[in-house]
């Protein structure tokens, strides 16, 4: 490409018959100086295109980046609900485990209670047993009127048969625990 200074420096020559000198060297001074302004007006186009280059590069790697961030973002964030997720669903397992084995827990406790109280029941219904046979030994004693000792007498046989019958009911009443529990 021509430069200014090209047109400046060129030099035509001489032929019979030429062009007027004088209008040549003024012309090519008008051609020079709107080829210089074009040229000067080129190369800061040029520049200015360059810059828009180099700023349209630097929002296109602008761009680049702000999508990779939003897609490790997304990505992070899709990994965050799966783990949350699968976190919950752990939780939701261990509770209703730990639901279960206190159900398992809480009837074992019923059950044990319910044959305590068996248990009691027999005992209260053996005591009141023992507690009318021994009033009915009274109102026959009273009702004979028999004498201080042998009332004291009978007393005493009566007490130790109960202790005998209450030694017998609690062994009854062992023997059957070990019989209901399963082996260990």
């Amino acid at each position: 490409m021509l430069t200014p200074v090209d047109l400046e420096t060129m030099v035509f020559r001489r032929g019979l018959r030429g062009y007027r000198t004088r209008e040549v060297q003024e012309f090519m001074k008008r051609i020079t100086v709107d080829y210089e302004r074009l040229y000067k007006e080129n190369f800061d186009l040029k520049e200015k295109v360059e810059e828009l280059e180099e700023r349209l590069n630097a929002y296109r790697q602008m761009e680049k980046t702000l999508n990779d961030t939003l897609y490790l973002a997304q990505e992070t964030a899709n990994e965050m609900k799966a783990a949350g997720e699968k976190k919950a669903e752990v939780i939701l397992r261990e509770a209703e485990q730990r639901a279960e084995q206190m159900k398992l827990r809480v009837r074992e406790e019923i059950q044990t209670e319910l044959q305590n109280l068996a248990e009691l029941k027999q005992q209260v219904e053996f005591f009141r047993i023992q507690l009318k046979r021994f009033l009915q030994t009274l109102i026959e004693i009273a009702d004979r009127r028999l004498d201080l000792d042998e009332i004291w007498d009978k007393m005493m046989e009566l007490s130790r048969n109960d202790t005998v019958s209450i030694s017998a009911s609690r062994e009854a009443a062992a023997g059957q625990e070990t019989q209901e529990e399963p082996p260990s």
